[in-house]
């Protein structure tokens, strides 16, 4: 593509998102999200447009939780669903800007799926359809590449996933020891493997996450210490949402609404 292109596809990039930032009816969605939050940080910002909603199923450590998700053209903002369109709590905010997108290849489990990270959290996340997500993949990528000034590629450190407890009752690094009540399923910070106490004694700094040292299992303890640097996929404490159990008995799938074509951007 010539320069004259790229200059053309970045000026329509911009007159998109930023007609829509200044629309009114934008202003209207962002304050109707913004209320519909328990103890919501400000979600208004001059330049700040909301692309698509909808609600999307996050796997978790323990299971998967149905969680409202919002696109903007700056941030990712999701939290758990009290009352269904009505009400929202646990807000969580990331940057675009800090994201990096794994479109994985979806399985029986997990169809429909793609895994989103960050520096503090990485997580599964599933749409109703395959179309639902081919949406979502394409109105995240776009508004990633605009966060970032038009590049995609990333150097940032990211969590690593855990992976959920149902996937292993044995130790992922020692393979001998089997977990219990008393033999308690732990994660380490840097692989997100399950593993068992005794093979996760260890901590380590990883700057990225905190300022605290966090546990790391024994490979990757080594590992850490033989390159003297921070690896590239540090954890937070707690990959998945704590904020208590869920019944989905009554979980309706209801469809993503995007606002922004996607010729426009």
């Amino acid at each position: 593509m010539s320069s004259n292109n790229l200059a053309r596809a970045s000026s329509i990039k911009e007159d998109g998102l930023a007609q829509l930032s200044r629309s009114a009816e934008n202003s209207r969605r962002i304050k109707n999200v913004q209320d519909k939050f328990v103890n919501s940080q400000p979600l208004m910002k001059e330049g700040r447009a909301l692309v698509g909603e909808g609600i999307l199923m996050k796997v978790c450590r323990k299971k998967p939780k149905q969680r409202a998700f919002f696109l903007f053209n700056d941030i990712l903002v999701y939290g758990r669903v009290v009352i269904n369109g009505r009400k929202y709590s646990h807000q969580k905010i990331i940057p675009l800007n800090e994201i990096q997108i794994n479109t994985l290849n979806g399985s029986e489990e997990n169809p429909y799926s793609w895994l989103i990270c960050s520096p503090k959290k990485s997580f599964i996340v599933r749409a109703n359809s395959d179309r639902e997500r081919q949406e979502w993949l394409t109105h995240l990528d776009r508004c990633v590449q605009y966060a970032c000034g038009g590049h995609t590629t990333q150097h940032n450190p990211v969590a690593a996933h855990w992976v959920p407890d149902d996937k292993s009752d044995t130790c992922m690094h020692c393979h001998i020891s089997k977990f219990s009540t008393y033999n308690r399923k732990h994660h380490c910070r840097n692989c997100g493997h399950i593993v068992c106490e005794g093979c996760s004694k260890k901590r380590f700094l990883l700057p990225h996450l905190d300022s605290k040292r966090v546990r790391v299992c024994d490979s990757c303890y080594l590992k850490l210490n033989t390159n003297n640097i921070d690896d590239t996929r540090p954890s937070q404490h707690d990959s998945s949402d704590s904020d208590g159990e869920e019944n989905h008995a009554n979980y309706s799938p209801i469809p993503a609404t995007f606002y922004q074509n996607i010729e426009s951007f």
